[in-house]
């Protein structure tokens, strides 16, 4: 216990004097190297050897010489500062940024959309920073976020858990997408809802998919009376469409870039569905400074993309 006691007493600052004088045999050296007073040297060293009950200099007018306690301490004392500075140096790789790893959770379409463009950014800034990416749908990436298997997510839905914090970061409209030639794209006005009544419908079954948005509209129940085939990908929804086997309601970021440019897309109204997508983490957990970073990074290209292509 005594020696536990003197263990708790001892501060940084009592083993950076000792090593400072013992390498300077001069406390008025390591006084200017420490760039404090010899009066408060000496009350430090004094300090350190009241707690350790021995003696660790001898001084005399013209010189200072570590005691053979002293000379036994030094060794060890040298160590545990290099320790604590190396310690203090790979905390300060994480602190600026050039080191970590980012572990996150996207929805499919924001994944194949948004993050391999952000992460090509991003990682020309900090090129030793590591990614680990998961696609899934909301109810994963809220599963992956109580299991800490990430530290962030981008969702379609929010999945009230005491836990997890939510934040809207941008909205998307639904729109109808359809095939060049269908008739709704021969149109200059935007397509009402209540026009795809009998229309055959293609529908993503996931727990994301527009649907479960547009249930929230009971009066549109009957759009949806000749849904014929139903998918839990995006790119066979989208391919089933370009074969002319139906229609779909999606934003349009769901539907593949390598397919979208052979689809018509369609403004859907009265009423407009808004589609969010937000950020959700765990309120216990405090990322890493390049977690965080990267997390307002890609919220900020979203959300210019976002604004590019409403003025578009």
């Amino acid at each position: 216990m005594v020696v536990i006691e003197r263990q708790s007493k001892i501060k940084l600052r009592h083993i950076e004097a000792f090593v400072a004088i013992a390498d300077a045999s001069s406390f008025r050296e390591a006084s200017e190297q420490l760039l404090v007073s010899q009066s408060a040297l000496t009350v430090t060293i004094r300090q350190l050897e009241e707690i350790v009950g021995i003696r660790l200099f001898d001084r005399t007018t013209r010189r200072v010489s570590v005691t053979e306690a002293g000379a036994a301490f030094l060794p060890g004392a040298r160590r545990l500062l290099q320790d604590l500075r190396s310690v203090l140096g790979e905390l300060e790789t994480f602190v600026s940024l050039d080191r970590g790893c980012v572990r996150m959770a996207a929805l499919p379409s924001i994944a194949a959309e948004w993050l391999p463009s952000a992460v090509s950014r991003f990682s020309r800034n900090y090129p030793k920073i590591d990614f680990e990416f998961h696609s899934d749908d909301s109810q994963g990436i809220y599963r992956q976020l109580l299991d800490r298997e990430i530290d962030f997510g981008l969702a379609g839905q929010v999945l009230p858990h005491p836990e997890i914090s939510h934040q809207k970061v941008v909205s998307q409209p639904v729109a109808l997408v359809t095939w060049p030639k269908h008739p709704f794209a021969q149109r200059a006005q935007p397509v009402r809802w209540t026009e795809l009544k009998g229309a055959t419908f293609i529908h993503a079954g996931n727990s994301d998919s527009i649907r479960a948005v547009v249930e929230e509209h009971p009066e549109l129940q009957e759009t949806f009376s000749n849904t014929r085939y139903k998918t839990n990908k995006a790119n066979i929804v989208a391919a089933l469409v370009r074969e002319q086997l139906g229609v779909t309601a999606v934003t349009p970021v769901v539907i593949p870039k390598e397919i979208r440019d052979d689809l018509a897309v369609l403004p859907l109204i009265e009423p407009e569905i808004i589609r969010n997508v937000y950020v959700v983490k765990r309120y216990d957990t405090s990322l890493l400074p390049v977690t965080h970073e990267f997390m307002g990074f890609i919220v900020e290209q979203m959300q210019q993309a976002r604004r590019a292509s409403v003025t578009s």
